[in-house]
């Protein structure tokens, strides 16, 4: 399961968002990066330090794959870092299991010494605790969904509680694909028109790139062939809306510059489908 970016895209906007679906107090003010240990080209999903230099490192690590020898890589890249800076303060290493199968049965860490830290977690039951008080890690609620059939009910519940944040459009927007994103993550068969229908979004049909092709069909002289185009300009378009919107989703999570929507509406369907697949390859 390819979660990395989801998690990525949530705490870089809101790096508190973490402590919270830990349950972990932590004081003053944080920003989450990404991190490359250079000998061995090694990426952290997260990395967090406190913006006025005081504080612990937080290090965290996403597990969503079987994995017997994460707790000695997870390790490994901490010490590896800690040797190539000149940074003294203590750490706080994090690891986040999708799911507890995932997590191995033996531990060779359990007694860190502190200041330091070493926290392991699953994500259910991090969400578990949190409730009702979610906030904007209830884009993350799909990744523990164990039945696709709750979907229909669960999805417009998910999308009152990210509209009930009365957040900035842009910042509700982005909560609202990573949603998208996340479901489609723990359930890759559904299409992303499924998801939109269940989130009850605009309808396609009445989508800028659909428009568009509407109001190209129009300009036909003649009545029944301006009928017959504008029937032709729908299918078509909504089609190429649904290719829109997926492009310019992974965009987002891949943080590539997104593309304007009607210059995509302008091109083919051919030339949608492989700027589609070429933004899946990039996502792994």
């Amino acid at each position: 399961m390819k979660t990395d970016a989801l998690f990525y895209e949530l705490f870089k906007i809101y790096p508190k968002s973490l402590f919270a679906l830990l349950s972990l107090n932590m004081e003053g003010d944080y920003v989450f990066e990404s991190i490359t240990v250079k000998t061995t080209e090694k990426r952290f999903d997260g990395f967090l330090k406190r913006t006025d230099g005081q504080g612990p490192n937080v290090f965290i690590e996403i597990q969503g794959y079987d994995d017997p020898g994460f707790y000695w890589r997870l390790f490994r890249e901490i010490c590896t870092w800690y040797e190539q800076s000149d940074n003294n303060a203590p750490f706080i290493a994090i690891a986040l299991f999708i799911d507890e199968n995932l997590m191995p049965k033996q531990c060779p860490f359990v007694e860190i010494t502190l200041p330091n830290q070493f926290l392991q977690f699953n994500l259910s039951d991090c969400l578990k605790a949190i409730k009702d008080k979610a906030g904007v890690l209830t884009v993350l609620k799909p990744l523990v969904l164990k039945k696709k059939s709750q979907l229909p009910e669960l999805v417009p519940q998910w999308k009152l509680e990210i509209d009930s944040l009365n957040l900035p459009e842009n910042k509700a927007t982005l909560l609202e694909e990573l949603l998208e994103y996340s479901i489609l993550q723990r359930f890759p068969k559904l299409t992303l028109k499924e998801v939109q229908q269940m989130l009850q979004l605009t309808p396609l049909e009445k989508s800028v790139a659909v428009q568009q092709l509407i109001r190209i069909n129009v300009t036909k002289s003649k009545k029944e062939a301006k009928e017959e185009g504008i029937k032709e300009g729908k299918e078509k378009g909504i089609k190429q809306g649904e290719l829109i919107g997926e492009i310019r989703t992974l965009q987002r999570i891949l943080k590539y510059p997104q593309s304007i929507q009607s210059e995509l509406a302008e091109k083919p369907l051919k030339e949608l489908r492989a700027m589609l697949q070429k933004l899946k390859s990039d996502l792994g």
